[in-house]
């Protein structure tokens, strides 16, 4: 089954103005069945609410902890971006089809006192309901007119929370299918758009973004991690210097040669510690052509220096703000 992936560019301080979500849509366009932002992540795979969570559970991305969770909407922002990813996950249907699979997309809220099924548990109060971090819903909410209705399937009562197309709340049975949302808490937006160096930089900076910074031998591991899950696993039928194999990331030595730099300037200290794929870094230059002075990293963590040219075209890494 093909997995769709979206995040959400919704980091403290961080909202996606109009030209920046043309940007990020731009770098989602050509992924194969991943897309990826900063906070919310929007799974199209159809699954029952259990799954659902078991399996946000165990995308922990940054953290490495298995403590993932369905996604916490409790802000306007985040509820309307969610909305945003679900349509362009899915398309949104006429009127006769709100109610299909896949108009919806599971949440982390659930009821967990009061579920008797009686006519007075069934009238909403937020200290029944809760988020999957724990906390319960606070002023906000987003209910459809007569939501939460509590109605009952023999012994299933309605105690889940999807969201709509439309940012609309709804409460169901838990083992309807539906696309999923998780927290997200990693670094790394991953683009497949094969694309020049200078491309990749001027792709991330539209989103509001940077070319991606690998600082520790921990984040490398993370990168790899992300690329697996938003660009598919490596293709073990490429040949070493295959596109596809190789990730742009926001190092360079343009400016003085052998000194190495993050696009914003500050030095990469991490450089020793780089798993170098030998000779490099070599600087080989083609007669007549422009120095190797871009940084990008393998499917398999290892570093090359490269050319910023129209033969050099691969998937890159932006950077979430922030991280």
């Amino acid at each position: 089954m093909k997995v769709f992936l979206l995040l959400l560019l919704v980091g403290t301080g961080y909202c996606l103005d109009r030209t920046q979500l043309h940007g990020l849509k731009a770098l989602l366009k050509n992924l194969d069945g991943a897309f990826a932002t900063c906070q919310l992540v929007l799974f199209s795979e159809m699954v029952d609410y259990d799954t659902a969570e078991q399996k946000c559970q165990n995308f922990d991305i940054g953290t490495g902890s298995g403590t993932g969770n369905l996604a916490t909407v409790s802000d306007e922002d985040k509820n309307t971006d969610l909305k945003l990813l679900l349509g362009m996950a899915y398309t949104v249907k006429d009127k006769a089809g709100r109610w299909d699979a896949d108009q919806w997309v599971w949440a982390g809220m659930r009821k967990t006192k009061n579920n008797d099924g009686s006519k007075k548990s069934r009238d909403y109060n937020a200290a029944d309901w809760e988020w999957a971090d724990g906390a319960n819903p606070q002023d906000f909410k987003k209910w459809m007119k007569g939501q939460p209705d509590q109605r009952k399937d023999g012994d299933n009562l309605q105690n889940q929370m999807r969201i709509s197309h439309h940012g609309e709340w709804d409460d169901t049975f838990k083992y309807k299918e539906h696309p999923y949302a998780c927290d997200y808490q990693g670094k790394y937006i991953l683009s497949s758009t094969l694309s020049t160096w200078s491309q990749a930089k001027a792709a991330c900076e539209k989103a509001g973004l940077q070319l991606a910074k690998v600082r520790s031998d921990q984040e490398v591991a993370e990168m790899l991690r992300a690329a697996n899950t938003f660009l598919g696993l490596q293709d073990e039928s490429l040949a070493t210097w295959d596109a596809p194999n190789w990730i742009w990331l926001g190092g360079t030595d343009a400016a003085e040669e052998g000194v190495w730099t993050w696009i914003d300037g500050s030095p990469i200290d991490y450089f020793d510690g780089m798993n170098w794929r030998a000779p490099n870094p070599d600087n080989a230059a083609y007669v007549g052509k422009d120095s190797q002075n871009s940084l990008s990293l393998s499917r398999w963590g290892e570093f090359d220096d490269s050319f910023d040219s129209k033969k050099r075209r691969r998937p890159f890494a932006c950077q979430c703000p922030g991280t």
